[in-house]
């Protein structure tokens, strides 16, 4: 059998290869700009069981002071929410604070939630279901503009409220703010 070369075939030839190419070079992922997030779960935030010293960090939090997490949680439900703030829990907590003052039901492992300098006069409205937070870790304790003191805090960046103002209105079940 014996295959002839014409100007022609060279020509389609060429255009696969360039089309199969480009097809390769458009279907590439970009590279990642921004550092991965470390997973982070409440139940690894303070050392078990309890000791004498009260609630002690355990060194997996601790290396992740200034870093990158992705947390899930729930929203707390607050009676006077506080502007630029609020607080995520391992389970759902309604915090009555007229009534209870500081003796409410907030558990230890808790984490502020900041929002960026620029969304830092928005309140936003509580909302049910599990969040999927990403965001800076910064530990050490800080008194609040709602005047309680935090260890944890997560630093959202812009992108992160975006995305919490485009589903203001919707439960938070499924949300990824990143």
């Amino acid at each position: 059998m014996q295959i002839k070369i014409t100007a022609t075939s060279v020509l389609t030839c060429c255009l696969l290869l360039g089309c199969a190419e480009q097809a390769t070079l458009q279907s590439a992922k970009p590279i990642a700009l921004t550092q991965a997030a470390n997973e982070l779960h409440f139940n690894e935030f303070y050392k078990t069981p309890i000791g004498p010293y009260g609630l002690e960090p355990t060194s997996k939090l601790l290396s992740l002071n200034g870093k990158r997490v992705h947390i899930q949680g729930h929203m707390t439900q607050e009676e006077q929410p506080t502007a630029g703030i609020f607080i995520l829990a391992a389970l759902p907590v309604n915090i009555p604070e007229k009534e209870d003052g500081p003796s409410d039901d907030l558990p230890g492992a808790t984490v502020f939630v900041h929002m960026p300098v620029e969304d830092a006069n928005k309140t936003l409205a509580h909302r049910t279901g599990l969040w999927d937070l990403q965001g800076i870790l910064q530990l050490g304790p800080k008194e609040e503009a709602n005047g309680r003191v935090s260890y944890v805090r997560l630093l959202l960046d812009q992108s992160a409220t975006q995305e919490l103002s485009t589903s203001e209105n919707m439960p938070a079940q499924g949300v990824s703010i990143h």
